[in-house]
């Protein structure tokens, strides 16, 4: 048959299929966001979001995921750690003591005021070949979280730096030793004043080589 002609044919099909259009808006719709409205995250919806992205791809069933939702004197904490932090990152850099604790009140702050924190390790495996598929699976997990609220009308943006790798964040939510952090994930609802930013990717085409061996 004919390229164009299946081409054609499934493309016509594709802007006929509702849940397809549906989940194809919600993937290049969704984008990191930072600034929120005030209010928290209701427990049972962000639970039914955990409930969710827990239908992830994951080989040998392993469920690796571990979920920790920060809430009141928690967040309060993660603060402290996040002043800390940046106080000894700045201060290491030779600046003086009044800016480095300007700077780490300025951190702790942008923290503390996050509406709903989720802090994600994924069980560790002394198989390597284990390890990172059970990686892999909590990645795929934190996508499906990720599309789900953004189609619930809540913003995330996944964090994996020094404050989310810190070990006082693991010793806080109760971490175990056989854990490994996988991110830091500030959710809230979206603030319809504010634009989303722009997506910046290039087309999948691009980085897609055809394998057609004999």
């Amino acid at each position: 048959m004919n390229e164009t002609i299946v081409n054609e044919s499934t493309a016509n099909e594709l802007a006929t299929n509702t849940v397809f259009n549906a989940v194809a808006d919600t993937i290049r719709q969704r984008r990191t966001i930072k600034q929120f409205l005030p209010q928290p995250v209701p427990r049972p919806l962000l639970q039914e979001l955990l409930e969710l992205a827990i239908f992830a791809p994951n080989h040998r069933l392993t469920e690796p995921w571990r979920f920790y939702v920060l809430d009141g004197a928690s967040r309060d904490q993660l603060g402290t750690i996040a002043a800390q932090i940046t106080v000894e990152k700045i201060m290491a850099s030779g600046v003086d003591t009044a800016l480095a604790a300007r700077k780490g009140e300025e951190a702790a702050t942008t923290w503390r005021t996050v509406p709903t924190l989720l802090y994600v390790t994924m069980l560790r495996d002394a198989n390597p070949e284990i390890d990172l598929e059970n990686y892999g699976a909590v990645c795929c997990a934190l996508q499906n979280f990720a599309l789900a609220a953004h189609a619930a009308g809540i913003g995330t943006s996944w964090s994996s730096g020094a404050v989310a790798a810190a070990p006082a964040l693991h010793a806080l939510v109760g971490a175990g030793d056989n854990e490994r952090m996988v991110g830091l994930i500030r959710v809230g609802y979206l603030d319809p004043a504010i634009s989303p930013p722009k997506a910046r990717r290039k087309s999948g085409a691009t980085h897609t080589t055809w394998v057609d061996a004999a």
